[in-house]
């Protein structure tokens, strides 16, 4: 089947959903984010993957792969949608190009949803269930092997549905940042199976897996006493949990507002809210690193092993001119009462 296809945009498609936050606004509000998020993966990939503690613990391999695609996500995509910003729909672009940038915004942007919810998955095994990972064998069954796993069924599956699509392609761009979408999610069952395999599932288990995870850790520790393991589980509890929350604030609004639509409740109100929800929803990439600096004690004690040693200096260079001060201090108050003691003393006969 040979390809054609042409370029809709807001204005040829009639679409009244735009959003009411300006184009300008929404410029600065990707821009900004994506600088400091770009060099805080950086400096936290930096730490991991020259840190052998940090890069030897199997609950740090997930975290390094989100990195690494939300890094690739924020070089790519992020930049793309900045100067679609300034242009809008005068940019005209080639049908390759459209692949090119829904390929890597749809497969970054949905394989870090999946990962963290494998993530989830993990986490419960890594704290609770040790002893399957205690082993060569075991550790590649239980934790290589479904890694590599997801990231080969995303990539594979992008790339049928978006390089190898079985429809008429329309370059439709997304009416809040602009990205190409794939004509393949019009097709009713890619698009049920897309949004419930890809977005409903992975949200609702990261939810359950984490107040699950939160409960559990806490009665254990209260109940059975388990204090020593709790200070080699709150490192991993602590990482997880926070990073768990930017997908509660961020993607649980997009995910309530797109299941609605699944039902048929797609009024012009909920349109507008998921269109305004998805926006804010790429905030999960852009904060993603500064969660994972946070949250990481080792990587904390350095920042404030910097900042410390940088303090330390300060009132190093300082202190002689103290010392000097004080010694001069000490001097007048001591030669006077050498001086009256000896006044004070009867001559000798």
């Amino acid at each position: 089947m040979t390809s054609s296809y042409s370029i809709l945009n807001e204005k040829d498609l009639g679409n009244p959903y735009e959003l009411r936050i300006s184009v300008y606004t929404r410029f600065w509000l990707y821009l900004i984010p994506n600088i400091c998020s770009v060099f805080c993966s950086f400096f936290v990939l930096y730490h991991f993957l020259f840190d052998r503690t940090l890069r030897q613990a199997l609950n740090n391999h997930i975290i390094i792969v989100l990195l690494f695609i939300g890094l690739i996500y924020e070089i790519t995509s992020v930049p793309l949608m900045l100067y679609w910003y300034q242009v809008g729909t005068a940019w005209k672009f080639t049908l390759t190009f459209a692949h090119f940038w829904t390929f890597v915004d749809y497969s970054c942007y949905s394989t870090q949803l999946v990962g963290f919810a494998y993530a989830s998955i993990e986490r419960h095994i890594l704290i609770f269930h040790s002893n399957w990972v205690s082993t060569k064998k075991r550790r590649f069954w239980v934790h290589y092997f479904p890694l590599t796993s997801v990231l080969i069924y995303k990539i594979v599956y992008y790339v049928w549905i978006i390089l190898f699509p079985f429809c008429e392609e329309v370059i439709r761009q997304s009416p809040f940042n602009g990205v190409p979408m794939s004509c393949v999610l019009g097709v009713p069952f890619f698009y049920k199976y897309n949004t419930i395999s890809h977005q409903f599932v992975p949200v609702g288990l990261i939810i359950i897996l984490n107040i699950a995870l939160f409960l559990r850790v806490i009665w254990q520790k209260s109940r059975m006493n388990r204090s020593i393991e709790w200070r080699k589980q709150r490192k991993m509890t602590i990482q997880l949990l926070s990073a768990s929350t930017l997908y509660f604030i961020f993607m649980g609004p997009r995910t309530l507002f797109q299941f609605c639509r699944f039902l048929g409740l797609e009024t012009n109100d909920i349109l507008v809210l998921y269109y305004h929800s998805a926006f804010f929803a790429n905030y999960i990439m852009f904060l993603f690193p500064f969660v994972c600096c946070g949250s990481i004690p080792e990587v904390g004690k350095k920042i404030k092993k910097i900042f410390f040693c940088r303090k330390q200096r300060q009132i190093i260079a300082h202190l002689p001119l103290n010392t000097n001060a004080l010694t001069q201090k000490r001097t007048n108050q001591i030669v006077p009462t050498r001086a009256v003691s000896r006044a004070a003393e009867p001559p000798s006969p």
